[in-house]
């Protein structure tokens, strides 16, 4: 391939690449919570520049390649801290400015005062198939969805890329002393960098579609979380409970569900003011998340209401789950004014063999069982079953009478 065609690869896909720091800096700026797309935006515009540093000297016999290899590899490096800051653990900040000092140690020892260009070329390809394999290693993902089939495209084009400098690397040491003589020729220094060029611009775009997807997520997030509890919401609490509705009803599995509501609520509220009655209601969802399976969905209704669905789960199972939350909740102490007070809740139990699976009916059942709940003293579990045969009771003696 002429090497005109090779520079404007180069050239066009560093273009392109510039254009997506553009983008990546501009969401970072409106989108401070989400981590990696500054350092993302950094990295992309350092290796350009490095890159352009590469890309003039490409024709001529000069290895003058110095200050570009280095500020490639600090622009990779800045990529492993946006990858860190994505996945949510912290940047180490020293990687970048380490490898650039160290990429700069390697060439003015090697190339300038020893005039080994073997052993400073080969070296360099080492420290950058490191900078990739680490690369690869943090965007290896075995998750499921969107989000892991981009991480494992990310971590297969980082994997290739460190294999290819690996390749550099041997092929640098078997080369012929001619070859150094005109190094800046060398074929494969041409399609290394192009390989990277191109390589680089695709990384981006990845990056630029997890980002998208994470920024999504937080939308979706934000509409069906509950913002004083962070449990999910009604409109969250519903979506989840007919995608359980459609399984259990699918592969004919019993699902149960518990209303529970805080007892005289606003009592609490009127006395020690809303304040502290948001406090109860987050220390309640936290009381009740801690006691339930990894399957159950908890959500507030609204209000002081909390529904609790649970899979392939009978009434009986189900309101033995419910005791141990009435008994946790009653065991929960608040402090209020330097006072220590406690809290009970009702809770109303139905499940899908009584109820049936449709949402409003089995809700209904059990906001039944939680109004015989209230009525009958208050922080207690009543069962559906045991209402409708109670109340069956009270039909046969009518008609006796």
């Amino acid at each position: 391939m002429p090497k005109f065609d090779l520079k404007t690869i180069i050239f066009m896909s560093m273009l392109l690449t510039f254009m997506l720091s553009m983008l990546l800096a501009i969401t970072r700026k409106h989108h401070k919570e989400v981590g990696g797309p500054g350092y993302w935006a950094v990295g992309n515009l350092v290796v350009g520049l490095g890159m352009v540093l590469v890309l003039i000297q490409l024709d001529t016999p000069k290895v003058l390649f110095l200050p570009g290899l280095a500020l490639i590899g600090a622009g990779l490096s800045l990529y492993l801290n946006g990858i860190q800051a994505f996945i949510g653990k912290k940047p180490d900040h020293r990687i970048p400015v380490v490898l650039f000092f160290l990429l700069v140690a390697i060439d003015v020892f090697f190339v300038i005062l020893q005039h080994d260009l073997r052993i400073a070329t080969a070296l360099g390809a080492l420290v950058f198939a490191g900078i990739y394999l680490v690369s690869a290693r943090l965007t290896f993902s075995r998750d499921e969805g969107i989000v892991g089939s981009l991480f494992w495209v990310a971590s297969s084009l980082f994997l290739l890329m460190a294999l290819f400098m690996l390749g550099r690397a041997f092929a640098t040491v078997k080369a012929d002393a001619a070859v150094f003589t005109s190094f800046a020729t060398w074929p494969i220094n041409a399609y290394t960098f192009m390989l990277g060029a191109v390589s680089q611009f695709f990384i981006s775009s990845l990056f630029v579609l997890l980002l998208s997807y994470r920024l999504n997520q937080n939308l979706e997030s934000i509409a069906t979380i509950d913002s004083l509890t962070g449990i999910l919401n009604r409109r969250g609490l519903e979506d989840s409970a007919f995608k359980m509705q459609g399984v259990c009803k699918r592969i004919n599995l019993s699902m149960a569900v518990l209303v529970i509501d805080v007892d005289h609520f606003k009592k609490v509220n009127d006395k020690h003011g809303h304040l502290f009655g948001d406090d109860v209601l987050k220390g309640l969802a936290k009381t009740i998340a801690e006691i339930l399976r990894s399957g159950d969905v908890l959500g507030r209704y609204g209000g002081e209401e909390f529904f609790v669905f649970l899979p392939n789960t009978n009434e009986k199972d189900a309101a033995n789950l419910a005791e141990r939350i009435r008994m946790g909740v009653e065991k929960t102490l608040h402090t209020v004014n330097h006072k220590i007070i406690k809290g009970t809740v009702s809770i109303g139990v139905a499940d899908s063999v009584r109820a049936g699976y449709d949402f409003k009916g089995l809700v209904a059942a059990a906001d039944s069982a939680l109004y015989v709940a209230k009525n009958s003293g208050r922080n207690r579990v009543v069962s559906y079953t045991n209402i409708t045969r109670d109340s069956k009771l009270d039909t046969r003696f009518a008609d006796v009478l």
